[in-house]
């Protein structure tokens, strides 16, 4: 299984959304789905395109494999948000991670 993601934002802060298409392993649309937010921004979208496709697809026998624009979404679940849990949540700026309610 495939699964392209992408968020959007006017104004950042502004109106936004996100997108997610869905394919199986014969690159048949299994699903497209996409969701708008009148008040957010634009890591807030890219996440949660992540989000609803692990939450929806996550528990398959095999993981499927996600693709994303967004350096920053991609870093923060491959990456960075090992460390911040190891540490309590907290950054090595010693703040709190942005966006943390989705991660």
């Amino acid at each position: 299984m495939i699964i392209y993601t992408d968020g959007a934002c006017a104004g950042n802060p502004g109106p936004g959304g996100f997108g997610v298409v869905v394919l199986d392993d014969d690159e048949n649309i299994i699903e497209t789905y996409s969701k708008h937010n009148d008040y957010t921004t634009n890591n807030k979208m890219e996440l949660s395109a992540i989000l609803y496709a692990f939450i929806k697809y996550g528990k398959q026998k095999t993981a499927p494999i996600v693709y994303s624009d967004s350096a920053y979404a991609v870093n923060t679940f491959n990456q960075w948000m090992w460390g911040w849990a190891s540490r309590g949540w907290i950054k090595s700026d010693n703040k709190i991670p942005e966006n943390l309610e989705f991660i």
